[in-house]
């Protein structure tokens, strides 16, 4: 009978461990894990919504669990560093070590990368050409394409300029940025982009910007180019600023424009996940901190 290679047993229990690892790699979400350690980061998330050193109890009441149990908590986690407690006051804030690795994540993230997975991931969603645009001083400047599988043709490149007023980018950059800097922009661009002759009163600004704010997008039909719609929404940073806007072009009987479109809905998908990848949380911005 023929000998069958056998491994010897250093190899074999190598070879044990590298299985059983590439086994727990594809366990799915639902493994068991340290519920301890879940509780932690409840607690330091619960802290954080309060936006300055919070008391005890409060916090207790906002994570919904009693206030001997949160105070266990706390107690390692502030020898951890991750909370640190006022000595005078008593009330408990974030810690140096919560700091310093929520600025390590800051610093790995890109808001222009995060704008190219959600540009590539919206245009498979749509099929329809997708674009990411950064704010310059002279208004909104195409950084990213992805174009579809049937481009239509359309003046729209890498580096091209868009109109503030006649472009959903513009319209998504001008509604969240400073009104100053949007103006200066604005009146360079009256030397430099062919301009269709619509004029915009400062009231009819006000309302569609506005309107930009409560739809969470924009969307225009036929403005820059006859024929063509366009959708676009903001990326927020973790200081909940627009950095990037992205999004799609497509035909006017293609492109959806209402919000139950689902061109719509994939663009807000793709544009609020890569906000979350940057440590935007609407949770937490945007409003005041909460009274103690």
């Amino acid at each position: 009978m023929p000998l069958i290679p056998f491994a010897p047993i250093h190899e074999r229990k190598a070879m044990n461990v590298e299985t059983k690892a590439e086994q727990d790699d594809q366990v799915d979400d639902q493994r068991p894990g340290i519920q301890s350690v879940e509780i932690g980061a409840e607690i330091l998330r619960a802290l954080a919504t309060f936006g300055r050193p919070a008391p005890l109890r409060s916090l207790a009441a906002k994570c919904g669990m009693p206030v001997g149990k949160v105070h266990r908590y706390l107690v390692s986690l502030t020898r951890a560093g991750l909370v640190e407690q006022d000595t005078a006051s008593g009330y408990y804030g974030v810690g140096k070590s919560s700091i310093a690795i929520g600025l390590s994540g800051l610093w790995a993230c890109s808001p222009v990368k995060e704008a190219a997975r959600a540009i590539a991931q919206l245009r498979d969603a749509t099929r329809d050409t997708t674009f990411g645009a950064i704010w310059t001083d002279m208004g909104p400047v195409v950084c990213l394409l992805e174009e579809a599988d049937s481009p239509i043709y359309m003046n729209i490149r890498v580096g091209a300029q868009l109109s503030i007023h006649l472009s959903a980018t513009g319209r998504v950059f001008a509604a969240h940025l400073p009104e100053e800097s949007v103006k200066r922009a604005a009146k360079l661009q009256e030397h430099t982009l062919s301009v269709s002759g619509q004029k915009f009163t400062p009231a009819q600004l006000r309302e569609l910007y506005g309107e930009v704010r409560s739809n969470g997008y924009a969307a225009i039909a036929g403005l820059s180019i006859p024929g063509v719609s366009a959708i676009a929404a903001p990326i927020y940073d973790h200081k909940g600023k627009v950095t990037v806007v992205i999004g799609a072009l497509g035909r006017d009987n293609d492109l959806g424009l209402s919000g139950e479109s689902t061109h719509i809905k994939s663009l807000l998908d793709c544009a609020a996940l890569a906000s979350e990848r940057l440590g935007y949380d609407a949770g937490i911005i945007g409003r005041a901190p909460e009274e103690a």
